[in-house]
């Protein structure tokens, strides 16, 4: 899946052929998510874990596209379980990101709780500081879906409401892993305001909308908050952004 300015199914048709012909061209092309790779291993997919869990909780074909992010995401999940803290989403959506990390970690038998995070009825305008017209985020039954997603494990913790103001009604005293999807440069500030001092050393932030161009403000409001405080935030060709903590 492709996030363009098609302006018909020319446009669309054009991008399918061109992908084909580059698979004439190259031993191996990944297409998705608004990457194009050329001779890459992904080794990835040959971990049958990881591609268990991540075929078992895909639902559409944008999930589908998520792979490349999700192999990042497992990536810092494994990382932070030698770390000392809990996991943390702001920003859940349907859930799909946590419940392959879930899966994947087998994480109802681990000793740390996973935090979920979202209004799960859309973007509050006081925090909707990039005009988000998503509708999506807003349909009806997310949040009693997700809650049914993770009715299995006992160390999920599923918080509605406002970040950061939720943050006083649950919120873990040592992070290892803190995954930010807010779509809102306002609210992504105010989450690590909060939960930032609260990351232990070695422990690891991904910023979901780092690198992409629409989401511009979200990474200006990272590089300043994490500048004054001596970091610096790697961009990858997925358009995340990652950070591990000193």
């Amino acid at each position: 899946m492709f996030y363009g300015n098609f302006r018909n199914s020319q446009d669309i048709e054009f991008l399918k052929n061109a992908i084909e012909r580059f698979k004439t061209m190259f031993a191996g092309v990944y297409a998705g998510d608004n990457a194009i790779l050329f001779d890459r291993s992904l080794g990835f997919l040959e971990d049958q874990r990881f591609m268990n869990a991540f075929n078992s909780n895909v639902r559409n074909e944008q999930e589908q596209s998520l792979i490349l992010r999700l192999n990042t995401l497992i990536w810092a999940a494994q990382h932070a379980l030698s770390v000392e803290g809990d996991f943390v989403e702001c920003g859940v959506y349907r859930g799909f990101s946590s419940a392959v990390i879930a899966d994947y970690l087998e994480f109802g038998n681990l000793d740390k709780t996973l935090y979920l995070y979202d209004t799960f009825e859309g973007i509050p305008s006081e925090h909707d500081s990039e005009n988000h017209e998503a509708t999506e985020y807003a349909a009806r039954g997310i949040y009693e879906g997700v809650v049914q997603r993770f009715s299995k494990y006992d160390n999920v913790r599923i918080v509605k409401g406002i970040v950061p103001d939720t943050f006083a009604d649950a919120a873990p005293e040592k992070v290892a892993l803190l995954h930010l999807n807010l779509n809102s440069s306002k609210a992504q500030t105010a989450a690590l305001e909060v939960l930032f001092d609260r990351i232990t050393p070695g422990g690891v932030i991904v910023f979901d909308d780092y690198g992409w161009a629409a989401c511009r403000a979200q990474r200006i409001a990272a590089d300043e908050f994490m500048t004054t405080r001596g970091y610096r935030i790697l961009e990858i060709p997925t358009g995340q952004g990652l950070l591990i903590k000193r």
